[in-house]
Parts: C-alpha cells; structure tokens; sequence
C-alpha cells in the first residue's frame, strides 16, 4: 500500500454513494454526506463491515475503487 491515503466509492444498496478513504496502515474513514461532520471509522476496511445488522446502511455495501471507474 503506499504511504498516502487511498481514496473509494461505497455504493450502498439503496443507491446512495458515501465517500470514504484508506490510510497506508489500513485505518478506513468513510463520510456520511447526509450528516454534517460525521464519519464512520474503522481500523481496516474488514473491520468497517463486521457486524452489521441488514438494515445499516453498510449493510451490503460494495467498494469502488479509482482503478475500477469507468
């Protein structure tokens, strides 16, 4: 992983897209834009969807990555 953060999409399953990034020690951050200021942090991007209840947002979520945009 390099050095720098990492930038992803989350596209969640009722159509919203959340923006999130991934430090260089695998430490997630993921923005809530329908919240002012608030974020969901996570120690590794495994850890960000462990125990989610089906009808969290997170819930079923997948990762995009830059690479992978059309």
């Amino acid at each position: 992983m390099s050095e720098y953060a990492r930038s992803f999409r989350l596209h969640l399953t009722d159509g919203r897209i959340w923006q999130g990034a991934q430090f260089a020690d695998g430490f997630v951050c993921v923005h809530h834009p329908e919240e002012i200021n608030i974020c969901t942090i996570a120690v590794s991007m495994d850890a960000l969807f462990e125990d989610r209840h089906p009808e969290h947002p997170l819930s079923g979520a997948r990762v995009e990555w830059p690479e992978e945009s059309p």
